[in-house]
């Protein structure tokens, strides 16, 4: 059992096959969210120093792009606690039954010492085979508005490869969230996970859509959004576009919040608050602090690095210690679940 803890770097851990995912749990809270990393993707961490502030500044000096390791591998996971998936999801069996058709597992409130047992209702996994990591994000099949906005796309392990979003008004009459039908297995899946001979309750979790790049053939940018993970803003959700942003500069602190950019709401490929698509170089680069719409366009003399991309990883600007402060600072408030 895993004793609760405030920040998501102190809980890299590698994922134990016997026991599967554990939750963060913040006191008092129904739902969490964590993120857990490989050894290999830990390893990359510790050996660049960039969990501390000091090796961030070193890196940017360095100027050298970060790329973690091949293997490397993340995992975001949100939970819900057992007794609240009624209000989550109309959920009305025991506590028995939860564990029938979610993934649980349980942590011990350190202010409490009670054992608090959450069901795991949405997973984001990425992989760096390739040079922009792949991304994929899964949803229990039981939550309310699943394929919404986006609709839900599986062309391996689902028979019905594109489930397309529907209005809740046209379908129920009402703004009631809709639940979408389970995402029956294709038997290469299921091959798959007889298999890995993992635990059955993953049978009712639903592929919702993955990314490898920011657009598509035609230009068209790529949206992926979970209804949990990216709830409130899935419209304008790109797993890839948000990530790009995650960068620090000369003196090791990230240069923006999360993937979100209020004052590019006027910009083509914004929609809503948050940039979608390619990243942009204006994000990275400024020529004498003055940056044009292009910079990329800009002679190369011209230009001047302010931050470095951190590999799409956003615990590396958000979860490094600030040993450069007297005293030194734990992580930033927006570490939890990077």
């Amino acid at each position: 059992m895993l004793a609760l803890k405030p920040r998501a770097l102190s809980l890299v851990a590698r994922v134990r096959p016997a026991t599967g995912l554990h939750p963060q749990v913040v006191a008092g809270g129904d739902q969490t969210e964590e993120t857990r990393r490989n050894k290999p993707d830990f390893d990359f961490i510790v050996a660049h120093n960039l969990y501390k502030v000091s090796g961030l500044a070193a890196a940017f000096s360095a100027g050298d792009a970060l790329s973690f390791p091949a293997d490397s591998l993340e995992i975001k996971g949100n939970w819900v606690r057992v007794e609240k998936l009624k209000d989550f999801n109309g959920f009305t069996g025991t506590p028995a039954d939860a564990e029938k058709l979610y993934h649980v597992n349980s942590a011990v409130n350190p202010k409490t010492g009670q054992k608090e047992t959450f069901a795991l209702v949405a997973i984001h996994v990425i992989s760096k085979l390739v040079p922009n990591w792949t991304w994929a994000t899964f949803e229990h099949k039981d939550n309310p508005g699943r394929c919404d906005v986006l609709g839900c796309a599986d062309s391996f392990g689902a028979q019905q490869s594109f489930v397309p979003p529907q209005s809740p008004i046209e379908s129920t009459g009402t703004n009631a969230p809709i639940h979408y039908a389970d995402c029956a297995k294709t038997p290469a899946l299921l091959a798959l996970f007889a298999k890995a001979k993992i635990d059955p309750a993953y049978m009712n979790y639903c592929l919702k859509g993955s990314q490898t790049d920011f657009t598509d053939a035609t230009g068209l940018v790529n949206r992926v959004g979970n209804s949990v993970t990216e709830a409130g803003f899935v419209p304008y959700a790109s797993c890839m576009s948000c990530h790009s942003r995650a960068a620090f500069d000369t003196t090791g602190h990230a240069t923006t919040f999360a993937g979100f950019d209020t004052t590019s709401i006027a910009e083509p490929t914004t929609t809503g608050n948050a940039p979608i698509g390619p990243p942009r170089a204006e994000w990275f680069y400024s020529p004498g602090g003055n940056p044009p719409q292009s910079p990329m366009l800009a002679h190369q003399d011209n230009l001047v690095r302010f931050a470095l991309a951190a590999d799409f990883v956003w615990s590396i600007p958000f979860c490094a210690i600030d040993d450069t402060a007297n005293p030194p600072q734990q992580a930033s408030r927006f570490c939890g679940g990077k």
